[in-house]
């Protein structure tokens, strides 16, 4: 049975999901605003959503957990400041400990954004901050899982993106390889023809090739302050796109199986609210954690869905692959997602990979888990992406409808099919 079939009037009733989702992720935003994870706002919105949740579900919890809320992306300015201890360090001679400064650099970068290792968490303070769970369950025996998942914290402020859009941020980024390639590439010179240690002032040094280094590395300087003021801690977004439309989204289906009295004989369906996705998808890394074992129960079929960021309806997309490309999701569920869209009436959905950063379906597809994201957002990216402009006034009634009958026609196509 399709969605589209379970109940009378279902066109008329299903936009009171969508009026449910948009009018929630609205309160939420206005009363809590921004919600870094950790923060008193994140909270306070937890509380609000848990109570959405039990009320859907028949069984709710939260599992607390401990992440920095800075941490994550304090790498690309500990990475502008290295910058600048290298070109120092060169300076006088010391290129062997300029290249290991920068190698170092270059360690938190693939480390941090790459991989979303929190190799830079311990240099922060930790802020207690939590994973919402709600469940659904089969009214026979438990054969099937599809888990539907947003994420409640929002991020601080992408100074470029905001001022400048994606030349600004793509700025950003040539500076840096730029520089680490510079450093690196003067460092492995200096070494080779004066050894690893040769203490001297290179702007006074008979090697010309070395002094128009250590030249380029201090022209560079401005553009190291460029890059240290990418992200503007002092200015966190209020996040009602990215993600508490996600969030609302995912509850939308649950409630819609709640209110219409709807229950699958053997599948059961989750909701699932992380907390720190912002902060390097450490909810999702968290609850992969915790649940592996049942997770990857092969007794139960078990489908991760990820919604995030849901905007621009001519972008909606499937994300194939996710950590910057790293994270091969499950073309299983990608196909799932979309042929659920070509049943809600939408053959405009895409599949492909993420642009840049990571969803919460990668920690799943790390451990195994059949997962993947579905998102409506223009990549290059769009000016509201983790920007002041991401507020409870611009969001898009037919995205969200869509995202709402694609969410539950895939809940039902898993429901009747699987995999």
């Amino acid at each position: 049975m399709k969605a589209n079939e379970s109940i009378e009037k279902y066109p008329a009733r299903v936009r009171e999901y969508t009026n449910y989702a948009l009018k929630s992720t609205k309160i939420v935003a206005k009363n809590y605003g921004p919600r870094p994870a950790g923060s008193e706002a994140d909270a306070k919105a937890r509380e609000y959503l848990k109570s959405d949740t039990a009320k859907f579900c028949d069984e709710m919890k939260e599992e607390e957990f401990r992440c920095s809320d800075k941490a994550f992306m304090s790498w690309v300015s500990i990475g502008s400041v290295l910058l600048l201890v290298s070109a120092v360090l060169f300076a006088f001679g010391l290129q062997v400990i300029a290249l290991a400064v920068t190698l170092l650099n270059v360690f938190f970068i693939v480390s941090e954004f790459f991989f979303y290792k929190p190799v830079l968490d311990v240099f922060f303070k930790k802020k207690e901050t939590g994973n919402i769970i709600g469940v659904r369950k089969a009214s026979g025996e438990t054969k099937k899982r599809i888990i539907f998942c947003g994420h409640t914290d929002s991020a601080y402020e992408w100074t470029y993106t905001y001022h400048g859009g994606r030349p600004f941020v793509a700025l950003a980024i040539v500076i840096a390889i730029i520089s680490i390639v510079i450093s690196i590439a003067g460092c492995v010179f200096a070494i080779v023809e004066n050894g690893a240690i040769s203490p001297s002032v290179a702007f006074l040094g008979d090697n010309l090739i070395i002094k128009i280094f250590s030249i380029v590395m201090f022209a560079l300087i401005p553009c190291y302050v460029y890059t240290f003021f990418f992200c503007n801690y002092k200015r966190p977004v209020t996040g009602a796109i990215d993600n508490l439309t996600g969030c609302f989204a995912s509850l939308a289906v649950v409630k819609f199986l709640f209110d219409n009295n709807i229950r699958f004989e053997n599948t059961e369906v989750q909701v699932l609210l992380t907390g720190g996705e912002e902060a390097g998808t450490r909810g999702a890394q968290a609850y992969a954690k915790a649940h592996k074992d049942e997770l990857c129960d092969k007794n139960i079929e078990t489908v991760f869905v990820g919604v995030d960021t849901i905007h621009d309806f001519d972008f909606m997309n499937v994300i194939s692959k996710d950590m910057n490309g790293f994270v091969k999701n499950d073309e299983r569920v990608v196909k799932l997602i979309k042929d659920g869209a070509v049943i809600a009436g939408y053959d405009n959905v895409t599949s492909g990979p993420i642009s840049l950063g990571s969803t919460d379906s990668a920690p799943l597809s790390q451990i195994g888990v059949p997962a993947a994201t579905f998102v409506a957002m223009d990549p290059t990216p769009a000016r509201y992406y983790h920007t002041r402009l991401d507020n409870e006034e611009i969001l898009e009634p037919k995205t969200m409808e869509a995202t709402v009958k694609i969410a539950l026609e895939t809940a039902f196509l898993f429901d009747e099919k699987g995999i």
